[in-house]
């Protein structure tokens, strides 16, 4: 619970950053908001000088830790006290903070460890759970920071393999609008990557859609020549052979 009583205070970092609290939306600034996110990507208290170091790596240390200084005291104020735990060497996000970010993190865990439970129960319902939309997203899309291109690049590797995972579990239970959700994004994520065209290719033949098949190939087909003047492996042609073989073989039971 907030003792602030401002109630949740939910911070998004996907695709961008909102803070919003029951309340209200909260009006930061761009150094208000970047503070917040290392707070969020480091997933610990930061120490001061670190945290300032990170904001203002162009400046002296006294005169980055006078800025951070200042940036915590309008923070505080732009959100009642509502949003940080601040100690003379460290600073974090109060304990009562939910972030978008941690959430999807939390997803990606239980699907690699296999846990998958309330996956698997969600899955039998038929539809998406809610929370898997938020691997459709980048993170924090329209920063350029050096310092968060790291977390850019793990953020979109780790959300484009649990969305292929995703894809491949509901590939098994032939339910082919959630294979095409979740392989699409993936491919949105990563368009030269060939695994979510392969399931979704995959998905198209299982269910009869021959021609949105053909056409998905014909397409990634395109893409790697243009970008980078290769051809995808054998293992699509493959799928579409076999789907050909398939289907002259039953043709001619008739």
């Amino acid at each position: 619970m907030n003792p602030t009583g401002l109630g949740i205070v939910h911070i998004s970092l996907l695709p961008g950053f909102v803070c919003r609290t029951d309340q209200r939306v909260a009006d930061l600034s761009d150094i208000q908001q970047r503070l917040v996110a290392a707070l969020v990507l480091g997933d610990r208290p930061l120490r001061r000088g670190e945290l300032a170091a990170r904001l203002w790596p162009d400046a002296p240390p006294d005169r980055a830790g006078a800025r951070l200084r200042q940036t915590l005291w309008r923070l505080n104020q732009a959100t009642d006290g509502g949003l940080l735990r601040v100690s003379h060497t460290t600073v974090a996000l109060a304990d009562h903070v939910e972030v978008d970010y941690r959430a999807a993190a939390r997803l990606i865990a239980a699907e690699t460890g296999a846990v998958g439970a309330a996956t698997a129960t969600m899955a039998g319902e038929d539809r998406l759970p809610q929370a898997w939309s938020v691997l459709r997203h980048p993170l924090l899309n329209d920063w350029d920071d050096d310092w968060l291109v790291p977390f850019q690049e793990k953020w979109k590797v780790q959300r484009v393999q649990t969305l292929e995972r995703l894809a491949e579990r509901f590939l098994q239970r032939r339910q082919h609008a959630a294979v095409l959700e979740l392989a699409d994004a993936a491919t949105q994520a990563d368009p030269l990557r060939e695994a979510p065209r392969r399931i979704a290719v995959q998905s198209c033949l299982f269910v009869g859609e021959v021609a949105d098949a053909h056409r998905r190939y014909r397409g990634y087909q395109e893409l790697l020549s243009a970008e980078l003047g290769v051809a995808p492996s054998g293992a699509i042609p493959q799928l579409l052979r076999q789907d050909r073989e398939r289907q002259l073989a039953l043709a001619a039971e008739f």
